[in-house]
């Protein structure tokens, strides 16, 4: 029953939440509005704060009256409604959070989809194109990044999309690969009718998610995916003169179809180097290993530690022969931070300030030098005295990476006692 966007970045969660309250107002639906938890919500970079009068101008007030957006609105509430309607209102009577039995409870599930479900995805393009005339930042349901041309294409969602370009320029650059991105920024109402014609013809696609769901057909995301292109395919298959069952999707013909390539990666928000993302796309190649599942950052096998170890590891490799399959790795991992970047790593014991520290340096090298900034800290559940680790990057241009930095210029820490 919620409408769901996702933000790569700091900007763009700030943005959506605006444009997600609108999009809520105006289709009388609510929103979830997704960012990833550290990567993002932990993360120190420039954005542009909406100012108050923006904010006004584009969200209003919830006491104006406003057009009745679809005609659904219009037979309940006329031409013109409250922007946020009143629940308890004498001159509107309406009943709410009503027992349903059998008999009523379908029905006023089932008209939820053509009455209010249906009109979202038409507004959230109308509010998406708004808040571009406002801002000259630019929103779609799913978007592109280089896939004109593109031979293979990454698909995901949230901070990982912000390396994933990256990536997808260097790939171009040092190799010649014609690699692109596709931003999913609305999970639902899935794009589906959008997705069909970014993807057709490719050669390949891998969908990126950071989940797992072991016991399903597939993770989330590739299902949808799946369902959309489907429905492309069959539009190609119905008989000449005939009307296509799903008006609005592409039509896909023999070769139309991508291969589809599925990755899980950085669940509890763990580490993902450009080296996955390489990984995911060297997959796909000609000369790849085309595993349709595969999981990035993580080794289920490793070089043996000892003779012990290697008895244990072999034990493993026979019981469980199919995990050697299961873990990509890129042929490299390039340091894609920009020219003239500055990168420090602090190594501390929770406790001791060093994020503090590490706070206070990003916010005066921002304001000293009016650099790009990328700061975060590592650190999980465990209590003072734990280790912790603060990652800082300053670069007179934007820099493009949402993972640890293994090349830094220096490292520091308060006391030698960290590395033990």
């Amino acid at each position: 029953g919620f409408f769901q966007v996702f933000g790569k970045n700091a900007q763009e969660a700030a943005d959506l939440n605006l444009i997600g309250r609108k999009i809520a107002e105006l289709s009388m639906t609510p929103a979830a509005v997704a960012q990833d938890g550290f990567l993002t919500t932990h993360l120190i970079e420039p954005l542009q704060v909406p100012e108050r009068e923006l904010v006004e101008e584009f969200l209003g007030h919830p006491e104006d009256m406003i057009e009745c957006q679809t005609p659904a609105q219009k037979l309940v509430y006329g031409e013109t409604r409250r922007r946020v309607p009143e629940l308890w209102d004498v001159d509107r009577p309406m009943l709410s959070g009503s027992v349903q039995n059998q008999d009523a409870y379908m029905q006023a599930v089932a008209a939820q989809r053509p009455y209010f479900f249906q009109h979202i995805a038409d507004i959230s393009d109308v509010v998406m194109a708004e808040y571009h005339d406002l801002t000259g930042r630019r929103y779609r349901r799913v978007s592109g990044y280089r896939i004109d041309d593109a031979d293979y294409l990454i698909l995901g969602q949230g901070s990982m999309i912000v390396q994933a370009e990256a990536v997808a320029d260097y790939l171009r650059e040092t190799r010649k690969l014609k690699v692109g991105v596709v931003n999913l920024t609305m999970y639902r109402p899935f794009p589906g009718d959008l997705l069909g014609t970014l993807l057709k013809g490719k050669q390949g696609v891998a969908v990126l998610e950071r989940t797992d769901q072991p016991l399903a057909e597939d993770l989330p995301i590739m299902r949808e995916v799946r369902s959309a292109l489907f429905k492309c395919l069959e539009n190609g298959s119905v008989p000449k003169g005939e009307r296509h069952p799903f008006p609005g999707y592409a039509t896909y013909k023999p070769g139309d179809m991508p291969r589809l390539y599925s990755g899980c990666y950085g669940l509890g928000s763990r580490d993902l180097q450009p080296e996955g993302l390489i990984a995911a796309v060297e997959n796909m190649l000609p000369s790849g290993r085309h595993e349709r599942f595969f999981y990035l950052s993580v080794d289920f096998l490793r070089g043996p530690a000892d003779p012990k170890d290697e008895i244990r590891l072999q034990a493993l490799r026979d019981a469980y022969p199919q995990v050697a399959d299961l873990a990509l790795k890129g042929s490299e991992n390039p340091n894609l931070l920009p020219k003239g970047a500055i990168t420090a790593r602090m190594h501390s014991v929770g406790g001791w300030g060093a994020v503090t520290t590490g706070k206070n340096l990003a916010m005066t090298l921002i304001e000293l030098l009016g650099f790009d900034i990328r700061a975060n800290p590592k650190y999980g559940s465990e209590k003072k005295g734990q280790p912790t680790t603060y990652f800082l990057s300053a670069a007179p241009e934007p820099i493009r990476l949402n993972c640890e930095y293994h090349y830094v210029d220096v490292v520091m820490a308060p006391d030698p006692n960290v590395f033990t």
